[in-house]
């Protein structure tokens, strides 16, 4: 049997090849959001809040976990990139103290869903010199 090529199943409005992937994204409740993104949205009615950890396509390297809020009515995508750094260690334990980081919440217009978010935010990132 003939493997089909890669090219042969692209279809024309296919969006172009990343450098960054992500599993399948996973909805969360408001709780579970970062305060700093569920802030962000305060007020807005209807938003549905992912997850998603974006890999680094080279390198295969994490490089964080995507929160979107994603307000469909209005067209709108906010979204952040929390990171976790080792920041000491515990005198008494020897385990490592990790500290999460996110990067400020960031509002875009996106209506076409959240793969189509989560890639606009992560392009964005990359523009700004966050990601490699």
């Amino acid at each position: 049997m003939r493997e089909q090529p890669i090219g042969e199943a692209v279809e024309d409005d296919a969006w172009p090849a990343s450098d960054v992937m992500w599993p399948p994204e996973k909805e969360i409740g408001v709780s579970e959001a970062h305060a700093s993104l569920a802030k962000a949205v305060a007020g807005s009615r209807g938003v549905r809040y992912f997850t998603a950890f974006i890999i680094d396509v080279p390198s295969d390297a994490y490089l964080g976990d995507v929160q979107m809020a994603i307000d469909e009515a209005a067209g709108e995508a906010c979204g952040i990139l929390l990171t976790t750094h080792v920041t000491g260690r515990d005198a008494a334990t020897g385990e490592p103290i990790l500290t999460q980081e996110a990067t400020r919440p960031f509002k875009f217009p996106c209506g076409e869903g959240v793969a189509k978010a989560i890639a606009s935010f992560c392009d964005k990132l990359k523009m700004a010199g966050i990601f490699p």
